[in-house]
C-alpha cells in the first residue's frame, strides 16, 4: 500500500502527518501525546505504516519515509 491508497480519516494518516511534519525521530509515546490517542493504536499503526513502507523505525524512535510535499499533495486530491 503506498500514500495514495491510505485514507485521510485513518488514524494510521494522522500519525504518519503527525510523524511527517514533525521532521525528527519520534518515540510512539511522544505521537500518542502530542496527538492525544491511545497508546496502542498509535504503535498499531506504526507497525502497519511500517509494513507498507510509510515510516522507518531508527535508534532514537520513528521517522516518516514520505515528503510534507507528499502529504499535502494527497490532502489536495481528496
Amino acid at each position: 500500500m503506498s500514500l495514495a491508497e491510505l485514507d485521510p480519516k485513518t488514524s494510521a494518516f494522522k500519525v504518519l502527518v503527525y510523524l511527517t511534519f514533525k521532521d525528527r525521530p519520534m518515540k510512539p509515546l511522544e505521537i500518542t501525546k502530542g496527538l492525544g490517542v491511545n497508546g496502542s493504536t498509535v504503535r498499531a499503526r506504526l507497525s502497519e505504516l511500517r509494513k507498507k513502507g510509510l515510516v522507518k523505525s531508527v535508534s532514537d524512535g520513528y521517522v516518516s519515509l514520505v515528503t510534507s510535499y507528499d502529504i499535502l499533495m494527497k490532502l489536495t486530491q481528496t
